[in-house]
């Protein structure tokens, strides 16, 4: 039977958890909206960082109005290792993006499958800002649990699907840091800074682009000391409007998953 593994760790993760997930601290200013086209499609490889390709994915991203509401809706298939799963699952994700007067989440769906097409894990995310709440349901059919948890969240707050394209707004020029609040899968409120590395030039299955590397630091205030035994999370941007994403390098998708290097394999536009 394809089981989910535990999220599992010795005191230094559970310190972690507890004070880098506490999101405690006063919000900073939203992101703008990105630059982006009508239509953006691509799609992405994820290797381990010692090798190997773990999993592959397809997405689309695209301009939408929905009941009046202007809206970014991305969508990714994918299928691989990919955790906590320890045999190869296939998965989709639907997200959409406010667009309004900042770019900020509003509802997320995820419904991950094994290659038989069994569902295992379905998950759910709806943000209300006007209340500072996220709600977050998560469906485990393959070991029979059900979970509804709502979070306190600042204006500030970005989640996981589709960061790519939200950090496209960082002010790479001139260079500065930007403060904010990231929630992640587990679902957990982490404060990160993003901080301007330089430039490098990055060579893709996508093609070779003059990027803006940027490194996600967690705001870890008193456990600051332990975050050299935290792997160093990198995105790189083009420095070429729109400023897409390139590559990542960091943890699959949270403390005790793999280090990973995911990349960009192919990418269209459309205006």
């Amino acid at each position: 039977m394809l089981e989910a593994r535990r999220l599992s760790g010795d005191i230094l993760l559970f310190l972690l958890i507890g004070f880098f997930g506490s999101g405690g601290s006063a919000s900073a200013d939203p992101l703008k909206v990105p630059p982006m086209d009508a239509k953006e499609r691509g799609a992405v490889v994820t290797s381990a960082k010692n090798g190997g390709v773990r999993w592959e994915a397809e997405w689309t991203m695209e301009q939408v109005t929905v009941n009046g509401q202007r809206l970014v809706r991305f969508t990714e298939t994918g299928q691989g290792l990919y955790s906590p799963f320890r045999e190869e699952v296939r998965w989709t994700l639907e997200a959409f993006w406010k667009t309004e007067d900042a770019f900020s989440p509003l509802s997320f769906e995820k419904t991950v499958r094994d290659l038989n097409g069994r569902l295992l894990v379905k998950e759910r995310k709806a943000f209300d800002f006007a209340r500072g709440k996220v709600r977050f349901e998560r469906q485990d059919s393959a070991a029979g649990t059900s979970t509804t948890k709502e979070l306190a969240v600042p204006s500030d707050t970005l989640a996981v699907e589709g960061i790519g394209t939200a950090l496209r707004s960082l002010p790479f020029e001139p260079p500065r840091p930007f403060r904010t609040h990231l929630l992640t899968n587990e679902p957990d409120l982490y404060e990160v800074t993003l901080e301007p590395r330089g430039r490098e030039r990055v060579k893709t299955q996508a093609g070779e682009f003059e990027c803006y590397k940027v490194e996600l630091v967690p705001n870890l205030g008193l456990l600051s000391v332990f975050r050299v035994f935290v792997p160093k999370t990198y995105f790189w941007f083009t420095v070429a409007p729109p400023h897409f994403w390139v590559r990542y390098q960091g943890l699959e998708s949270g403390l005790g998953t793999p280090h990973v290097v995911m990349e960009l394999a192919t990418f269209e536009r459309q205006e």
